[in-house]
């Protein structure tokens, strides 16, 4: 007998697939076995027709859950369901479970078999049931958690309700007292003997009453004595029965100067977290302007559903974090010597004063992560407070037996204000004033098969951009762009009888850039993209550019106008370089740290890791300053009818202010961004973005500097081009100009482009490469055109039959093939095959050369 099941399989698609496992005997066709299908498939609102292609093809998916989860489902209480999903609670704990119909799978928001962890302590037992984590600051500016278990479910100091499609849990930590508000903190002698002991029914009530509160003889006022809770209660009732009110209370209260003392009272907090279905996804909540606690101990960081999916030590598979390109953390990699992982979304927020900087990270430009456990997977989409969030990831066997990852969110910034008399210090923390009001909210999609790898969530974050955005993909295009990048005008120090001054020089003027490009044409190079770097107000760090003024030096507006002329004639495309949020002169519209003094940012030195103060980098921008900024350069930049712009910053960073005359969270700033980004896209049609932060995809053709590899954190163990896999077909993408990645062999950034499908990108001037020696630009040292224009030339030559097939379609498959060998394939069918190895290999009954690659494929 055959036994039918649903499973499914995705490589960036979700599609049913047919499972069959056959009896010894196998005394049922595939026609009666297909006919079963479509009856299942009927009552699972799936279309029969794709499981019949799926049997053909002997696709295999089996839910593997234990007996023990399976038992732990069936405790559990049916909320609600789609054609998908099915939604799960346990009200004693809170715990929930989602169910995928599409293959029987089930999540859990917390390990079932939790209690029987011999690696976790009481305290991590209680976090493993937990669904939430609170950190929260107290009044020194020092962190202490409460976990959603201990300090609101054991307390049964929560609340579940029903919301659409779904559930509302609220709870509620720490000590919270009873409210009875008709109890008065303080309350007049006088007051108290004629309104509350002249009105009780008896001697023995008086006296009861009276011992609750204690005379303040100095202050002729009753101050209530700390009462438990069923004392409490019953001394509400009989001023209750006499008349006495919350409103008589809350007055007697205010006449006597009685207010809440946060220090007394201790940490408590409200936090609803929402949990529903929408269609293939989960989605879990936590409205900012619902959140509830003291001024004394505001909460600094809310972790959601930190076990939801956690791999227990059994498991095989990986953690996917979004660091830089992408790295793996396989399951069990027993690193406990590496810290855990956990970096901010989008990098750090540069209006937080780092006073030392042993670790430059690459910048987490996707705010996704994602874990897959033997045939199974789930993706994370942070889209809600994504600019307030850090991944956060670790292993098992360091705290309990389990992989977790996800995301956690800052509600309130901190930092510590240091004073100073004579020769002692102190600090003080200070706290910001406007945390973010909206929902903190994460997106889960779940995916099954033994292709749920890297791969597939790549391609559903895609789908999810896609239907998000409306992105459309690439139109096929004779050539991929070779694009270039052109430094223009630079200041450097100069001196007139000896008299310091800032002299604007020019690295390559206009007509230089004309006669770069020509010899470019000359060597076959087509279809390029120019980004000109330093055109406008003083170069490459420009004034405000609110006004924009081309740079004379370089040959002013006619030479400006000229380069454009030739460049539309030749169709090379113009990308002008501008920054928004960097200000490289004047303090004024700059934002603030939190300690109040200007944002004002430093190069660190690379020994002792400190800033230093003699190599002043830029001011930030306010994001309250931005909007009239981007109006004011759209306004001139109009009128030279270009049609591209390069962005600098704005999709490469994203930084607060806290100016407390008119404060801005990191997620308002996003939003001043994306709103400014958008206007930018409208005046110029093609925008090339620096970076490319999330946010910034909806308005971006062209992508620079994309992120090619990860920090290498101890803890992970591989690279993987999530970055790429999601959005090529859709964007041109490249990484570092070539010759300034820092590797010895420029060949690896070719093997790296054809590995991710990205385009050649170099970095030039004119000048001789002693132009900028000495000056505060010494890492443009080495890049004049003619020692890199051959090698260009040679390497576009090579990459552009292979470049110029796969470039308007995505990846469908990306996989390591031995040590030092990946291969790629695209939507169309073509497969590269990339060795990094310095010497021969063997893969697949292929040869390959030392650092060569492989094309194949339709």
């Amino acid at each position: 007998m055959m036994k039918i099941s649903l499973g499914i399989l995705s490589a960036g698609l979700v599609a049913c697939s047919l499972t069959v496992i056959y009896s010894q005997d196998q005394s049922i066709s595939m026609a009666e076995a297909q006919s079963q299908v479509k009856s299942v498939l009927s009552n699972n609102s799936v279309t029969a027709a794709s499981a019949e292609v799926r049997a053909a093809s002997g696709a295999v998916a089996v839910s593997s859950n234990t007996a023990e989860e399976q038992r732990a489902l069936e405790a559990m209480e049916l909320i609600t369901q789609n054609e998908f999903l099915m939604l799960y609670v346990k009200r004693e704990t809170a715990e929930v479970a989602v169910k995928d119909k599409r293959d029987g799978y089930i999540w859990f928001s917390n390990p079932v078999d939790r209690e029987k962890d011999p690696k976790a302590s009481p305290l991590y037992k209680s976090e493993l049931s937990s669904q939430l984590l609170v950190t929260y600051y107290n009044e020194k500016g020092q962190l202490n958690t409460f976990n959603s278990y201990d300090d609101s479910v054991k307390k049964k100091q929560f609340k579940i309700s029903g919301v659409d499609k779904g559930i509302k849990i609220v709870y509620q930590l720490g000590n919270i007292p009873k409210d009875y508000g008709n109890i008065p903190k303080v309350i007049g002698k006088q007051r108290f003997e004629e309104r509350i002991l002249g009105k009780l029914p008896d001697k023995d009530t008086r006296e009861d009453v009276a011992f609750k509160f204690r005379l303040d003889e100095q202050k002729q006022v009753y101050e209530v004595r700390k009462l438990q809770d069923f004392v409490a209660e019953e001394l509400s009732q009989k001023l209750e029965a006499i008349g006495y009110t919350n409103e008589e209370a809350a007055k007697d209260n205010k006449d006597n100067g009685a207010g809440s003392s946060a220090q007394e009272e201790g940490p408590r907090f409200t936090v609803p977290l929402e949990i529903t279905l929408d269609g293939e996804h989960l989605v879990v909540k936590t409205a900012g302007e619902e959140l509830q606690y003291t001024n004394a101990y505001p909460i600094a960081m809310l972790q959601l559903l930190k076990y939801f999916g956690a791999a227990d030590d059994k498991k095989d598979g990986y953690m996917f974090v979004p660091d830089g390109s992408g790295a793996l953390i396989h399951l069990n990699n027993n690193k406990k010597n590496a810290e855990a992982y956990n970096l901010p979304v989008y990098g750090s927020d540069g209006t937080y004063d780092v006073k030392e900087k042993i670790q430059t990270n690459e910048t987490t430009r996707l705010p996704v992560f994602g874990i897959k456990q033997n045939d199974h997977a789930m993706l994370g989409m942070i889209e809600g407070g994504d600019a307030m969030a850090n991944i956060t990831a670790d292993i098992s066997g360091r705290n309990d037996s389990y992989n977790t990852v996800g995301g956690k969110f800052k509600v309130m910034d901190m930092d510590f204000y240091t004073l100073t008399s004579g020769t002692k210090t102190s600090s003080v923390p200070m706290f910001g004033q406007k945390p973010f009001q909206g929902d903190y909210q994460i997106r889960y999609d779940f995916l099954s098969g033994p292709s749920s790898d890297y791969t597939a969530m790549a391609g559903k974050y895609r789908e999810y951009l896609v239907n998000k955005y409306g992105l459309k993909k690439l139109e096929p295009a004779k050539a991929s762009p070779f694009l270039l990048e052109v430094e223009g005008a630079f200041q450097k120090q100069a001196s007139f009888v000896g008299v310091p001054y800032q002299s604007t020089e020019a690295l390559t003027t206009f007509d230089e850039t004309q006669s770069m490009l020509t010899a470019l044409k000359e060597k076959g190079v087509k279809d390029i993209g120019l980004r000109y770097v330093g055109w406008f107000n003083d170069g490459i760090r420009h004034t405000s550019p609110s006004n924009v003024d081309v740079v004379g030096e370089l040959g002013g507006k006619k030479g400006f106008r000229k380069l454009i002329d030739y460049m539309s004639k030749e169709n090379i495309h113009l990308f002008p370089d501008v920054a928004f949020l960097e200000k490289y002169k004047g303090a004024s519209n700059a934002a603030s740290f939190l300690d109040r003094q200007k944002a004002k940012i430093y190069k660190y030195d690379p020994v002792m890791y400190v800033k230093d103060t003699t190599k002043f980098s830029h001011y930030l921008l306010s994001p309250s300053a931005l909007a009239k900024t981007v109006d004011g350069f759209a306004s001139d930049y109009a009128k030279f009818g270009l049609t591209g712009l390069s962005l600098r910053d704005l999709g490469n960073e994203v930084n607060s202010d806290f100016n407390p005359d008119h404060p801005i969270n990191r997620q308002e700033a996003l939003h001043i961004a994306v709103d400014g980004t958008g206007k930018l896209e409208q005046r110029a049609n093609n925008l090339m973005v620096n970076g490319g932060n999330a946010y910034s995809l909806p308005y971006a053709n062209i992508i620079v500097n994309a992120p090619t590899k990860s920090s290498r954190l101890n803890l992970t163990d591989e690279d993987v081009p999530f970055y790429q896999i999601a959005l090529h077909g859709f964007y041109d993408l490249a990484g570092e100009p070539f010759n300034m990645q820092g590797v010895t062999n420029s060949r690896v950034s070719l093997l790296k482009a054809l590995e991710t499908g990205s385009n050649i990108y170099y970095q030039w001037y004119y000048s001789d490469s002693s132009a900028v020696k000495d000056s505060d630009y010494n890492e443009l040292y080495a890049l004049h055109y003619g020692d890199w224009l051959d090698q260009a030339a040679s390497f576009y030559k090579e990459a552009g039959t292979v470049l110029n097939e796969v470039r308007s379609y995505v990846i469908t498959d990306h996989r390591k093939l031995a040590e030092g060998v990946v291969q790629t394939t695209f939507e169309n069918g073509k497969k590269i095959v990339i060795n990094y190895n310095a010497t021969t290999v063997q893969v697949n009954n292929k040869q390959l050369e030392a650092m060569s690659y492989w094309v194949g494929g339709e």
